[in-house]
């Protein structure tokens, strides 16, 4: 009963993380595809108190939870903690093991094969959470509030662990039951402490940025015109000021109302428009580049969406005013 509450309490942050909160989407599902796996990994623990002979579905389902977790612990912490996005193939390559492993649960894996399969993978799990403490411990937060509340879960999933780790040293019944009530006061402790953490159930902290930091992202736009750095990042930029990546975020929103990138383009396109009214005889490619943009085509997209015209009939309707 304790654990099977604590299953039914995961799924429900699980759901209100993905479907309900709203901002932070990208943090929010990370989280909540954590409780997710945890959740079918526990509930695949009292199927099994419950029923010794389980189907492969449900040893399957169970692999899949506890090979997500590790990853998705990492995915949670290295974005909450950097708020800066990661190409798509980083993810899929640490979802292969748990997706293959999954397919050979359902269809090769047998009896003590499963035992060894989920004895590797959570000894896996072991490393994921190590490489998650360490960039936790490395990182600056936007807020301690975020800091502590990221910490907390890392206590949660490394409490989780050693229930696991429990219910393979020990080979009775009753110990594997013991195991997971471990892991779930791991959920229950995330769960009453996401009820006192505004960083859940309340709306998103307000981050206070240092007047100092929002005059030094002013010049790197305006005055020493950043934008025309070729593929110029937040994080380069974040460099080059000594401003953490996050704050320089919300100082473009303060200054500008827009997101980083979208900054960079208005900038630029707004140079490209004070050069064609200046200059007859210039090819509008070249100016492109001038200003940092990589390719012509990236340009002309740019360039329609912030004026809704083309360059030539920019220039045409500007000097029909002029005439």
């Amino acid at each position: 009963m304790f654990a099977g509450i604590a299953v039914t309490t995961g799924l429900f942050l699980a759901a209100y993380l993905i479907f309900i909160r709203k901002d932070d989407k990208i943090g929010n599902y990370f989280l909540g595809a954590l409780f997710l796996a945890i959740s079918l990994r526990v509930g695949k623990s009292i199927a099994y108190f419950l029923l010794p002979v389980m189907a492969d579905e449900g040893v399957a389902t169970g692999f899949l939870g506890l090979s997500l977790i590790g990853p998705l612990t990492l995915f949670y912490t290295a974005y909450a903690a950097s708020r800066k996005s990661i190409p798509w193939y980083y993810y899929a390559i640490h979802f292969i093991y748990p997706l293959v492993g999954t397919v050979l649960c359902f269809t090769v894996v047998k009896d003590e094969g499963f035992t060894w399969f989920y004895q590797i993978t959570t000894v896996i799990m072991f490393f994921y959470l190590l490489k998650a403490w360490k960039v936790n411990t490395v990182s600056t937060y936007e807020h301690e509030r975020l800091a502590a509340w990221n910490k907390q879960i890392l206590i949660a999933v490394s409490l989780v662990w050693m229930a696991f780790i429990y219910q393979h040293l020990t080979n009775s019944m009753m110990d594997y039951a013991i195991g997971s009530g471990i892991a779930a006061v791991g959920i229950y402790f995330v769960f009453i402490n996401a009820l006192k953490s505004p960083v859940v159930f309340q709306p998103a902290m307000k981050v206070e940025v240092s007047p100092l930091y929002v005059k030094k992202v002013k010049e790197a736009f305006e005055h020493e015109n950043v934008y025309r750095v070729p593929g110029i990042t937040i994080n380069q930029l974040s460099e080059q000021l000594q401003i953490p990546a996050y704050l320089i975020t919300h100082c473009v929103k303060e200054l500008y109302k827009m997101t980083f990138p979208e900054a960079i383009n208005h900038f630029r396109i707004n140079e490209v428009q004070s050069l064609l009214l200046i200059e007859d005889n210039v090819k509008v490619e070249a100016l492109a580049y001038d200003v940092g943009f990589k390719t012509p085509s990236a340009f002309y997209a740019a360039f329609k969406k912030q004026t809704g015209m083309s360059p030539k009939v920019f220039k045409q309707t500007q000097a029909l005013k002029t005439a």
